[in-house]
């Protein structure tokens, strides 16, 4: 949520923080009342820390995509909004990697003796272009450090001046819009616009718009092709579809347009349509 918000949120699932030093307490009294297995009992709990570096970048990843309201795990969702996850994206990267390095330095020397020397210095090297990283995405992109008060973090909320609408209520109007557009799979509609959308979900229209900006950071356009363009890749996998053109696809995810398609595709994958069509088969 930290990540999400720009500041720490403690709630009681963030005492889950605490279980790896949980287990590693309890590896340590084994440690400490065994002289047969010590090393047995370091090396797990060095593998237990290590971990640490891949399980969060794959929670960030699953946050972010709940956010955006995109299912798995994929490094594309930083594309939604990529100068306030420049530096969320390093930090998914730096980890992944890290863990790499960290695993080899402290399984290696298990395997090929006299490796602890050159696993230090890839390791020492690693942490220098780290900060040189860190140090280039901070002088490039200031604001994906140092937000305004407007603007705090990914999920931050800027509010409009003279407007009553808080985050609690742009929050619960995320809630309310997306059951609304899943349900009855609005986004399927062509002709589905602002105005008629904001009626179905009993929400005003510059209220919407006003959510959608201050708390998503998306104008309506790029919300509903969102869901167009997951539908897209959905179908593109059935049987039934494979017959079907990839004009003739984007025409049933609810694309009214092949230049608003193909826009919406590159901006959301990274990818042209037929770049991914071809990846995927």
């Amino acid at each position: 949520m930290s990540v999400l918000y720009g500041k720490l949120k403690y709630t009681k699932i963030s005492l889950l923080h605490t279980i790896p030093f949980l287990i590693n307490g309890i590896i340590y009294i084994f440690y400490k009342n065994s002289d047969l297995y010590k090393n047995v009992y370091l090396l797990i709990a060095k593998n237990v820390l290590v971990s640490l570096y891949i399980i969060y970048p794959f929670l960030i990843l699953k946050m972010i995509g709940n956010f955006y309201k995109i299912k798995g795990y994929s490094l594309t969702i930083f594309n939604y909004n990529k100068k306030r996850t420049a530096l969320i994206k390093l930090l998914c990267i730096m980890m992944t990697i890290h863990f790499v390095i960290l695993e080899l330095k402290t399984n290696l020397p298990l395997v090929i003796s006299g490796t602890e020397p050159t696993m230090d210095i890839i390791n020492i090297s690693f942490l220098m272009i780290l900060g040189y990283a860190i140090s280039y995405v901070i002088v490039s992109e200031p604001r994906s450090l140092h937000l305004s008060t407007e603007k705090i973090g990914l999920g931050g909320f800027k509010k409009y001046d003279k407007s009553k609408l808080t985050r609690r209520l742009a929050e619960e109007n995320v809630i309310k819009m997306n059951q609304v557009m899943e349900s009855d799979n609005l986004y399927l509609n062509s002709e589905l616009n602002l105005s008629s959308f904001s009626q179905q979900c009993d929400i005003p229209t510059h209220e919407l718009s006003e959510t959608l900006n201050g708390l998503l950071n998306q104008s309506f356009n790029d919300y509903i092709n969102n869901y167009r363009v997951e539908e897209f890749k959905r179908i593109a996998r059935l049987e039934k579809f494979k017959n079907y053109t990839i004009l003739a696809l984007a025409f049933e995810a609810g694309f009214k347009s092949k230049a608003t398609f193909n826009a919406a595709f590159k901006k959301f994958t990274g990818k042209t349509p037929s770049q991914y069509i071809k990846e995927s088969e």
